[in-house]
């Protein structure tokens, strides 16, 4: 699924000499940096030479010089600049001279995942690149569009997301788009000749999965009996997860249970929502899970969970045996 933007200028080819790609979801522009790439190669009948750095290791002055250095035959040049928020306004304002006499056989991609659309029209440089349809933004998806996107990424792998299942699989593997790509390849893998991806079939494909696996272990800190939590734990360990990868997901859970918690009396789920950056409906999820613990109970859990990080980072015992002990006695109270 490609942004309408750049889908329309690859409709019409005309493709601009220069882009920027703001926002903070970086897999959209990974994907829209991908498209271009295809596009160009589409055109020649060979990958075009691809170039990336970021702000922290070359000058702009150097960067734009470079895109001048074309090479006369084949698909010509991507160079992709990540980060030149980072670059004070003396150095952005390189960018209008060069698109004046733009390098006729380089496309340049800029990025800027700090950069907030609020501040485009009054900055010289972005405002330009907004009037010339050159400027791109790419945010977090709201609650609103996850689903649709889901659906339509669902749709373009020849398959049906049904609401149910979109919101399921949002549930178990996060917000995260690129999580969310890779999984919905393997339920539609896993669907086989099956058009219509279910609820069932998400859960169905949970046992196979690291991603799956890791949020049904958080899932069941609320549950009075830990068999589900060593269940999904062992499934991990024998899946290869790294032990530390997983008291880091144990310890973001407990930290957002903590600030539910917290919320002042009267919080409403959506204010709530943009506070710990999760849909509205993940945040009604946390609050029904929170009611099964004190403040107390989650603040120990928080210091258990650091003692294990010591004891794991140090060798000083079977990493297995740590978390094992850990999850016992992360349960509800």
């Amino acid at each position: 699924m490609t942004h309408p933007l750049i889908a329309r200028h690859l409709e019409r080819g005309q493709l601009k000499p220069l882009y920027l790609f703001f926002g903070e979801e970086e897999f959209l522009v990974d994907r829209a940096c991908r498209r271009l790439e295809e596009a160009l190669r589409e055109k020649s009948g060979e990958a075009p030479h691809k170039v990336v750095l970021s702000s922290a290791e070359t000058g702009l002055a150097e960067f734009l010089g470079e895109a001048r250095l074309a090479p006369l035959w084949g698909a010509g040049q991507l160079l992709i600049l990540r980060r030149v928020e980072a670059y004070p306004d003396e150095t952005l304002a390189l960018i209008p001279p060069y698109l004046k006499h733009p390098a006729p056989r380089s496309t340049v991609v800029l990025t800027a995942p700090g950069l907030k659309a609020q501040k485009m029209e009054k900055h010289p440089v972005w405002s330009l690149l907004l009037k010339n349809e050159m400027a791109v933004g790419f945010g977090r998806l709201r609650e609103g569009d996850l689903l649709p996107w889901l659906a339509q990424e669902a749709k373009a792998l020849g398959k049906a997301l049904s609401p149910a299942a979109a919101q399921r699989l949002v549930e178990v593997v996060g917000q995260n788009l690129g999580d969310l790509s890779q999984e919905l390849q393997k339920l539609a893998l896993f669907a086989g000749e099956e058009r219509h991806l279910t609820p069932a079939l998400v859960d169905q494909l949970a046992t196979h999965s690291r991603t799956y696996t890791i949020f049904a272990l958080v899932e069941a800190l609320g549950e009075r009996s830990s068999q589900r939590r060593l269940q999904a734990l062992a499934q991990l360990l024998d899946l290869g997860e790294p032990p530390l990868k997983i008291l880091t997901m144990l310890a973001r859970q407990i930290r957002l249970l903590l600030r539910v918690k917290e919320a002042p009396p009267g919080t409403s789920a959506p204010d709530l929502a943009r506070s710990v950056n999760l849909a509205p409906f993940l945040v009604r999820k946390l609050e029904r899970q929170a009611a099964a613990f004190s403040r107390r109970a989650l603040l120990r859990h928080l210091t258990r969970l650091h003692q294990a990080d010591l004891m794991l980072k140090t060798g000083a015992s079977s990493p297995r045996l740590w978390l094992e002990c850990l999850v016992l006695e992360m349960g509800p109270g």
